[in-house]
């Protein structure tokens, strides 16, 4: 999956012509809705690139703001899936805004990543994609665990999207049991 594609999801939002109901009302939710261009509920948005499904967004709600090109998003839930389309990772917080000229997003607000194939999961406060620089990163507290594997970080972190190459400033955590190889 592209990086841009990765994070493009709420492109789609500028696309959909209709809003659903849900019972709410633009006037329920305050000034933030009234000044959106265009709000919607019940958020529920496949991206796919050449027929493969690459991700899978949700949002309680999502608002659109034209003219700053920002997208503002409530109840986040986002699955991503590899280039075969076999679910990779899921992405859930409180809150999330797509930036529709740069294509970066961020997450906020009980960030929570679980990877699929071990159960992997990162907590922080805030994430932030840039697909400018390929980076994933944070400068909030965070908690990484992986069976007896488990790192805290209280400066952030950048990461490559897979988060396999990866950059901590004062980590501290358990890496489990350590077996050497025999000689």
């Amino acid at each position: 999956m592209s990086a841009a594609a990765r994070w493009a999801l709420p492109v789609a939002f500028a696309t959909l012509a209709a809003c659903g109901g849900g019972g709410k009302t633009v006037g329920a939710l305050g000034a933030e809705a009234d000044s959106a261009d265009q709000v919607m509920f019940g958020v529920k948005q496949y991206l796919t690139n050449l027929g493969v499904k690459e991700a899978y967004l949700r949002a309680d709600s999502a608002f659109i703001y034209e003219a700053t090109g920002r997208v503002d998003m409530r109840k986040v839930g986002v699955t991503f899936f590899s280039p075969e389309g076999v679910q990779v990772t899921t992405l859930t917080s409180r809150t999330g805004i797509y930036w529709m000229r740069t294509n970066m997003m961020s997450a906020s607000g009980n960030v929570i990543v679980v990877r699929t194939s071990d159960g992997a999961t990162l907590h922080t406060d805030f994430l932030q994609y840039d697909p400018a620089k390929n980076q994933v990163t944070t400068d909030r507290p965070f908690v990484a665990d992986k069976g007896a594997q488990h790192i805290e970080g209280d400066h952030g972190f950048t990461c490559d999207p897979g988060f396999v190459n990866c950059s901590v400033q004062g980590a501290r955590g358990t890496a489990g049991r350590l077996v050497m190889p025999g000689q």
